[in-house]
């Protein structure tokens, strides 16, 4: 068959729809107000098309060439101090527990978003009335990268095929040295 000018097999032929050619598994917006999500089925060589719209903070505009909803504003949150806690919404409070605590993560999968998990260890301070951030870890990629009191300016990074917590510090070899995937014991490297 030929496609696009290329000469491939059929069952990777795609669709044709409104006058314009899509790959088989490519998915556009059909309209200019990114209402109707369309996807072609690379079985039956048909678009189909289905009701959908951007979220409450997004609009919809092209960007590099490609329609799309795209954020209309972003927001930050931090952790400072003792911990003094900044949300998204900017709201403003602290926190003086002392547990492993989930500060932020992509709360939907979302296209075009990639999923990632911020989790923060307290300790308490000389007393038990105020606490610090002892430890901090982003899980990205399958890749563990922890912040700690014990290495500052220092990235602690676990390259992994599994989530969940960081081993204990004292697992970390303080060395620049970079190892393939692993699941166990974790064999992490220090970035200066």
């Amino acid at each position: 068959m030929l496609s696009v000018g290329q000469c491939i097999p059929e069952e990777k032929c795609g669709c044709t729809h409104n006058g314009r050619y899509y790959k088989a598994g490519q998915s556009f917006w059909e309209d200019d107000e990114c209402k109707s999500w369309c996807q072609c089925d690379a079985q039956s060589k048909k678009v189909e098309c289905m009701s959908r719209g951007c979220g409450t903070f997004e609009k919809c505009q092209v960007v590099k060439g490609v329609r799309g909803c795209q954020a209309i504003s972003y927001g930050t949150c931090t952790a400072v101090g003792d911990p003094h806690y900044h949300t998204f919404d900017n709201l403003k409070f602290d926190f003086m527990g002392t547990c492993v605590y989930q500060f932020t993560s992509l709360c939907a999968n979302r296209t075009g978003l990639v999923p990632f998990d911020i989790q923060v260890q307290n300790e308490n301070r000389v007393n038990k009335a105020a606490s610090f951030t002892r430890l901090s870890w982003i899980v990205i990629y399958g890749n563990t990268i922890v912040f700690s009191r014990e290495h500052i300016s220092k990235a602690l990074v676990r390259v992994s095929t599994a989530g969940g917590a960081p081993p204990p510090l004292a697992a970390y070899t303080p060395s620049l040295s970079l190892y393939p995937p692993i699941t166990s014991p974790p064999y992490p490297c220090i970035l200066p």
